[in-house]
């Protein structure tokens, strides 16, 4: 039997978590830090962070902010009382880029929230108000028989074009973690990540 941790352990070991500078990401190339952190802000407990250092998906966490304005780094630390919102053994293979962004629409003298999709064609792509492109993307995703979980990791906050902060988006593929979970966590990240990501869809109707 698994002896219980106390309290204090507990909160040990999130301490040394918030250490890992998987969860600590860096700002150094970002020039307008205070618009891209309140930028990334706003998906707070809407996309889900990865952490390949302990091979962990969190849906629960808070983004920390220095004091100091001038600090070259945010901190992601998960929520340590919310087990049923974290995911173990999550390998790096099963995460992979997807060439989407976000990013405000005043980057491209628009308003609102955009997105930015990769089409066919070498280095081509499509920009859409997020949730017309948000349609799409599952559309084309379910077409080819697979399905869009966008999930967020270190080094995906961005600087899109005039300055802008941009999210880079990163997927959860399921079909890569079958041998390492059963169905029904394989399901419950499905749903975790499919609910947070209607509700960022119906935040952003237009």
């Amino acid at each position: 039997m698994v002896p219980l941790l106390s309290e204090t352990q507990i909160d040990q070991k999130w301490s040394d978590l918030a250490e890992n500078d998987d969860l600590k990401w860096d700002l150094g190339a970002i020039s307008n830090r205070q618009e891209a952190i309140a930028f990334l802000m706003t998906f707070e407990n809407k996309l889900c962070v990865y952490s390949s250092y302990v091979s962990k998906l969190y849906s629960t966490y808070n983004i920390v902010v220095p004091s100091n304005s001038d600090s070259g780094c945010i901190t992601v630390l998960p929520d340590p009382h919310a087990f049923h919102d974290t995911f173990s053994n999550v390998p790096q293979s099963a995460v992979e880029a997807t060439g989407v962004y976000l990013y405000p629409g005043e980057a491209i003298g628009e308003t609102g929230l955009y997105i930015k999709i990769p089409t066919k064609g070498f280095g081509s792509s499509k920009e859409l108000p997020f949730s017309e492109g948000f349609s799409q993307l599952i559309k084309d995703y379910r077409s080819a028989g697979d399905c869009f979980l966008p999930v967020l990791q270190n080094g995906d906050l961005r600087e899109y074009e005039n300055s802008m902060p941009s999210l880079h988006l990163h997927r959860i593929r399921l079909d890569y973690l079958k041998d390492e979970m059963s169905d029904l966590t394989l399901n419950s990240i499905k749903n975790i990540v499919a609910d947070n990501l209607i509700a960022l869809y119906q935040s952003n109707l237009r």
